[in-house]
């Protein structure tokens, strides 16, 4: 499946449809195993996370995921190999709506990479990505 990426910004914008027909939070999974494993089938990961945040909804557009990865502080770099500096919103309003049920606390300053065509925001000594997309149908 082809997929396209759009920048932070972009999909802050975008609200949740209450006609989706297919919609997943991570609170529905029981273990970060669960968690993990769902999310990295619709958004392919660097490295394996240790946990991850998120919510995947369906729109006339595509599938948009909203995702926060918690990963192991050795693996951070990985989340910016090949990637590109790069500016973009790093606190879109759907964060603390996501990373509220995981009591993670954000406290620094991050990094912004452009990643083929996918936007990251990386808060290095957390060890979190913030990720959004959207998979076209």
């Amino acid at each position: 499946m082809k997929r396209a990426f759009f920048g932070l910004l972009a999909l802050s914008s975008l609200a949740c449809p209450k006609s989706a027909s297919e919609e997943h939070r991570s609170t529905e999974f029981a273990t970060p195993k669960e968690r993990v494993t769902f999310l990295c089938d619709y958004a392919s990961c660097p490295s394996v996370p240790v946990d991850a945040a998120f919510h995947v909804y369906k729109t006339d557009e595509g599938t948009v995921v909203h995702a926060i990865v918690k990963v192991d502080v050795n693996d951070v770099h990985r989340w910016s190999m090949g990637c590109d500096d790069f500016t973009v919103e790093v606190r879109p309003k759907w964060v603390s709506t996501v990373l509220a049920p995981m009591n993670w606390k954000i406290k620094t300053t991050p990094d912004t990479w452009r990643c083929a065509g996918e936007r990251r925001v990386i808060h290095v000594k957390e060890g979190l990505v913030i990720r959004a997309l959207l998979l076209p149908e």
